[in-house]
């Protein structure tokens, strides 16, 4: 089960993936975080575009140093709350898994395990995180 479709192995043979029928079927958590990742690539788009104002080696701003210590602190921040963004509907996913699986009531097949998509969101925010606070602390 991901954000934009539904995966399942029959007989651990083949995989095959459905799309979400209707979007206001859906459960709010995962419209929620639907909504936290598309916030969390555009603030990282944004903040990358932003940085790229500021660095040293552009010319965008000339012959202002405060100004563009000032650009990159700002695309830090951004690039943070990108990190925040992509931070909550991971580990938020990878709670609801960790508590299903526990629970008894479920029967196996509802069981679900953390895939591949969890650990490359977990490592995605911790770069977007050390990208941010690089831009960040070394511009204060």
């Amino acid at each position: 089960e991901g954000l934009w479709m539904n995966c399942f192995r029959q007989a651990n043979i083949r995989m095959q993936c459905k799309v979400y029928d209707s979007l206001l079927a859906l459960p709010p958590e995962l419209q929620a975080s639907r909504g936290l990742m598309c916030a969390a690539v555009a603030l990282a788009g944004v903040g990358l575009l932003v940085s790229l104002i500021g660095m040293q080696c552009t010319s965008c701003i000339v012959n202002n140093d405060r100004a563009k210590r000032v650009v990159l602190i700002t695309a830090g921040c951004i690039i943070l709350m990108g990190s925040i963004c992509t931070l909550i509907p991971v580990s938020w996913t990878g709670n609801v898994i960790i508590r299903d699986f526990y629970n008894p009531l479920l029967i196996d097949a509802q069981r679900r395990e953390l895939g591949e998509a969890l650990y490359i969101g977990w490592v995605a925010a911790a770069f977007l995180f050390a990208g941010g606070c690089i831009f960040f602390c070394c511009n204060i």
